[in-house]
């Protein structure tokens, strides 16, 4: 039987848009500081782990939740798992949106909101083509294992949780990355590094300031130091911002101390 898999898809627009916006509007940065016992990321996690999965159990598939940190839509039997995993959770927000990051707007075709992307965009057009094979009846020879992730911005937390509950399927795919399909990641590497600074006699740093999160590309950094001269600096800096159109900063002393500002549009590392 041959399907016309993208009519299937525009037959459905409308309830996936819905869906989507449904999740999009659920602020679920992690928040350890307001967790509790069933919560253990921060609220806003857990509301759209629980979210997504009721939206599973409407559409009649099983699914299970694991102590509000991850959870699992199950469909089809079968020896071998098909893992899907995906995550809820969202880096924040940070400042200079056009529009509400947790109000979605749709401009010139696009969705608007933060996640859109990464990753409840990608996760709902999955859950979406599963929904699809159910609804059609189509045979699959494999357990399908969708699974949701509260912690995958930070330290893995959800799925590290998740395996100590559940095996690991047999393969998998995430749809959380660029097209055409990357085969292999080689991770990711942080780390601190502390060290003694040399400071000349003319300028010393005091502070530096910048990002909400280490894979966050900042919108503002703000530094302060001291020296001599600081009128000089603090005039060379603003020609320097001057003559950099795409960002915008400022130079103020403050008791006997230079501040220096930058303002610029903040990305996903």
């Amino acid at each position: 039987m041959a399907i016309d898999w993208k009519a299937e898809v525009e037959k459905r627009r409308d309830d996936i848009l819905e869906d989507l916006k449904t999740m999009l509007r659920i602020e679920s940065v992690r928040d350890e500081s307001i967790a509790t016992a069933d919560a253990p990321l921060g609220p806003g996690p857990k509301e759209a782990l629980d979210a997504f999965l009721n939206i599973g159990k409407r559409d009649g598939f099983e699914v299970e939740e694991f102590d509000g940190m991850a959870g699992h839509i199950k469909f089809g039997d079968g020896k071998e798992d098909l893992g899907i995993l995906a995550h809820v959770d969202v880096m924040p927000a940070g400042k200079g949106w056009d529009t509400d990051p947790f109000d979605p707007v749709i401009k010139d075709g696009k969705l608007y909101a933060r996640g859109a992307s990464d990753d409840k965009g990608p996760s709902m057009a999955a859950y979406y083509g599963l929904k699809i094979v159910k609804e059609l009846g189509l045979p699959v020879k494999k357990s399908v294992r969708f699974i949701l992730g509260t912690d995958e911005e930070s330290s893995w937390r959800g799925m590290t949780h998740y395996f100590e509950k559940m095996p690991k399927p047999t393969i998998g795919f995430s749809p959380d990355a660029f097209f055409p399909i990357i085969n292999g990641e080689k991770g990711n590497f942080s780390m601190l590094v502390k060290f003694d600074g040399k400071n000349g006699d003319e300028l010393k740093l005091l502070s530096f300031d910048s990002g909400l999160r280490d894979n966050m590309v900042p919108r503002d950094a703000v530094a302060v130091v001291e020296g001599n001269d600081l009128e000089s600096m603090a005039a060379d800096f603003k020609q320097y911002v001057a003559e950099n159109s795409v960002l915008s900063g400022d130079a103020e002393i403050k008791d006997g101390k230079l501040e220096l500002s930058l303002i610029g549009k903040a990305a996903h590392a």
